[in-house]
């Protein structure tokens, strides 16, 4: 132990907690200067880093990770080890597996759950720990929180976690079982350089690499980077650029040799026992905050996160803010800060008005345009999402290309060449632009798919709750994407995007029922029944707009391409594989879609 903070006299120590299968794991513990000598442990595990610098001094608790002044609750690591400690907990810092400091093999989730729970373990064993621990983080620090909650050790009493995902196959890599591509390219390159040094053995000894091909490679993943996100400024964005563009999506010739294990994630085109082992969720039982935005990433498998624990647990808590993933480091975004709250009821005792405050507590402002003025000062409390009083309403997609309230006309057909993909503007993105874009560029593009208009709103539509467009629809190819949007055309003519989802057509009975992953292919002339689900949302469409749902088959590089093949791992296929599709939607009474 040494004093790491002078004016508290708040203690830190380094030490590498070893797993169960011997590695260890690099480890900062904070105590406070007074109380104790028990204290209670907040646990916060991430594979960006424990330190500040990002990565220097990473043995020394002296520089264990702070949040800026500037920026008070952005990282993964939540609210910092001062604040934790100021406040009388014992906070625990950790490099996941594979990162920076810690050793073993980085392979992005799936070694968390038991990770976390030999931590927990060493941490109850501890002489400063009362066993009474609580884990928080954000974004991948949020998943590696839900991984270790599922595992039900008896010492961790509840968990914060923000913009994370709690199924983070199912619900984001996989979602509609097509492949999430946009922050998986980026994400992977841009956290090459945390890979620890026995991550890097590890990748030599696979690859059959020397120290110089390595190092190549690390360069090369790094100015693919810089050309994809530059590709990602460019007008029309993404589908123009050949790092974007490049088949296969499997044994990236810039990411594979430092980061194996992403060959692993995209090649699950459907439930598996892969999969399910990263459904965190499905076990948790014990109190949890769960903190998201509108267009967050992981907005679908936050919601699932709330909806499932809660209905067996009944204490959970649920707070939605507007615009996109990194919205909710800002200051102004939250309404007051309920992390020590939280944490104080249930790792202390201390009474909370909080935990008398109904479950859900969201923006009625999906997105807001001048996030530094934003002010949270119209949020709204709920027992459940959706709020009490909504009701469903079906529109109906027709022959004319309308929304109506019934069904009816002929069938509309639209090409899909996956060499001529649309790109993505905005929605539910990481690491590209989000949230609510004009669409017209996209819908100006030749083959861009058809559009259904509604009429003219005379009055303020409010739309609250899970969205959902359910297609009766063919193609001539035995596999291809269905992908809805739902849109607001304002007054002035932009169309801007409020929602989007995506089935994978060949696999669209393992999207309803999980235990049914054979695929289905598509027969020229079939029509089949396909449901697209496009998440949740509150937002209000205002009186002079219109509401129109787009039908497409590629949102790029949103959604991997798919190549029209009608193979099972479409991660494998090149440029070879890709068929030029004509799809159809139908829409009468008997085959409608809505």
């Amino acid at each position: 132990m040494k004093i790491v903070d002078e004016t508290t006299g708040t203690r830190g120590l380094q030490t590498e907690v070893e797993m169960r299968d011997g590695v260890k794991l690099n480890t900062f513990v904070y105590l406070p200067a007074r109380g104790g000598p028990r204290f209670p442990v907040i646990l916060q595990r991430t594979p960006y880093g424990i330190t500040a610098p990002q990565g220097q001094a990473v043995t020394d608790p002296a520089h264990g990770w702070l949040p800026s002044a500037d920026a008070p609750m952005r990282g993964s690591i939540l609210r910092g080890w001062k604040a934790i400690a100021a406040r009388g907990y014992a906070a625990v810092y950790q490099d996941t597996r594979g990162r920076y400091a810690s050793g073993g093999e980085d392979r992005v989730y799936a070694d968390d759950a038991h990770d976390g729970y030999d931590t927990l373990e060493w941490i109850a064993a501890q002489p400063w720990s009362n066993q009474r621990v609580g884990m928080s983080g954000s974004s991948a620090g949020a998943t590696t929180t839900l991984a270790a909650a599922s595992t039900r050790h008896p010492s961790l009493r509840a968990f914060f976690a923000q913009v994370g995902g709690s199924s983070i196959y199912d619900d984001v890599v996989c979602e509609g079982q097509s492949i999430e591509m946009e922050r998986l390219w980026l994400w992977v390159s841009k956290n090459i350089p945390g890979l620890s040094p026995s991550h890097k053995h590890a990748a030599m000894r696979q690859a059959g690499a020397t120290e110089a091909m390595m190092e190549a490679s690390r360069q090369a993943a790094g100015a693919c980077y810089d050309r994809l996100e530059a590709a990602s400024h460019a007008v029309p964005p993404f589908i123009h650029s050949k790092d974007w563009m490049h088949l296969p999506l499997t044994q990236h010739p810039d990411f594979t040799m430092w980061q194996p294990f992403l060959d692993e994630i995209i090649t699950h085109p459907t439930p598996d026992g892969f999969r399910a082992a990263h459904n965190f969720r499905r076990t948790i039982d014990i109190p949890g905050f769960h903190a998201t935005t509108w267009y967050d990433i992981f907005l679908t498998s936050v919601m699932a996160a709330f909806q499932e624990i809660q209905a067996r647990t009944g204490t959970q808590k649920l707070w939605i803010g507007p615009n996109a993933h990194y919205f909710i480091y800002q200051p102004q975004f939250w309404p007051r800060d309920p992390y020590f709250e939280w944490f104080d009821h249930h790792l202390k005792e201390v009474k909370s008005g909080l935990i008398d405050e109904p479950a859900v507590f969201y923006s009625p402002r999906a997105w807001v345009e001048d996030e530094a003025s934003y002010t949270p000062d119209d949020w709204r409390h709920a027992d459940r999402w959706p709020p009490a009083g909504t009701t469903v309403q079906r529109l109906y997609l027709t022959g004319d290309g309308c929304l109506g309230e019934a069904p009816g006309g002929e069938p509309r057909t639209y090409r899909y060449d996956p060499r001529q993909p649309n790109p993505t503007l905005g929605g539910r993105n990481m690491l590209i632009s989000a949230g609510q874009v004009d669409q017209r560029p996209a819908q100006a593009l030749p083959h861009y798919g058809l559009i259904y208009t509604g009429d003219v709103l005379n009055r303020d539509l409010t739309l609250a709750g899970e969205v959902q467009v359910t297609l009766h629809a063919g193609s001539d190819c035995p596999d291809t994407d269905f992908i809805a949007k739902l849109i607001e055309v304002m007054p002035d003519g932009r169309n801007m995007l409020l929602m989007d989802g995506v089935t994978r057509a060949m696999y669209r009975e393992s999207i309803l029922d999980p235990a049914n992953p054979q695929p289905q292919p598509l027969e020229p002339g079939g029509v089949y029944a396909v449901t697209v689900g496009l998440g949740d949302i509150h937002h209000t469409v205002r009186a002079g707009s219109r509401l129109q749902v787009d039908i497409v088959s590629s949102n790029f590089p949103r959604r991997a391409r798919n190549t029209n093949s009608g193979h099972a791992v479409l991660a494998n296929d090149g440029e070879a594989d890709i068929r030029v599709a004509a799809n159809t939607v139908y829409h009468s009474a008997a085959t409608p879609s809505f």
